[in-house]
């Protein structure tokens, strides 16, 4: 019996859109057969385009890696919606047309092919723990800008916790400018991102706090 799937790659193109790159595949297309196979004979980027670009397949050797295909066919290009949920709903309606039970996407940044039952819930709740999720700028809460968030914040300030406690230990007089200093310092990460300080030494913390001081009295 047929169990058919998609298989394919997904790509950023010169215009910064998405395109989905896909093959039908006819027979075994569930992740224990073909999956297996996609990620033992076609695990790394040049070997998942080529396949991607098969355009059809009957059936995958999973053992072997060997391809049959009965019908030459030029694979399907699909430019994805932006957002990442929306793009999962595309792919369904893709794999849809194929009559597919299954999908196999690529995932670059992992090196590996991921595997989900072709329904858009298990599409999204599969492919968002990936690096698939990752190509989708929306997917990114919908911010204009990658900038620090609250947990980034938190993180960069237990990074530097020891450095800031440090200093602090040493100028017990000026705890209230810290306090202040602290504040301006976290609005800056929100409005301009952490990767400024992401150097910063105890003297640099210090002579900022210093500038900070001097420039507040010269108001």
């Amino acid at each position: 019996m047929a169990t058919r799937a998609l298989i394919g790659v997904i790509q950023t193109d010169a215009a910064g859109n998405q395109i989905l790159t896909s093959t039908y595949n006819h027979y075994d297309g569930y992740p224990e057969s073909l999956g297996k196979g996609l990620n033992m004979h076609y695990g790394n980027a040049d070997e998942a385009i080529e396949v991607a670009n098969k355009g059809y397949i009957s059936y995958l050797n999973a053992e072997t890696g060997e391809i049959e295909a009965k019908h030459n066919q030029a694979p399907e290009k699909n430019k994805l919606p932006d957002d990442f949920e929306e793009a999962m709903y595309e792919l369904h309606s893709i794999a849809d047309g194929y009559g597919a039970d299954y999908v196999h996407i690529y995932a670059f940044d992992d090196a590996d092919w991921v595997s989900a039952r072709n329904a858009s819930q298990a599409l999204i709740n599969k492919f968002e723990k990936t690096s698939i999720a990752d190509q989708f700028d929306s997917y990114y809460s919908g911010e204009e800008n990658d900038l620090a968030d609250e947990e980034t914040i938190q993180n960069m300030e237990e990074s530097y916790k020891v450095k800031w406690e440090n200093f602090i230990t040493e100028n017990q007089a000026i705890d209230d400018q810290w306090v202040i200093y602290v504040k301006s310092l976290v609005n800056d990460i929100r409005l301009n991102g952490v990767d400024q300080y992401t150097g910063f030494t105890e003297d640099d913390f210090q002579e900022d706090f210093s500038n900070f001081v001097s420039d507040k009295m010269d108001m």
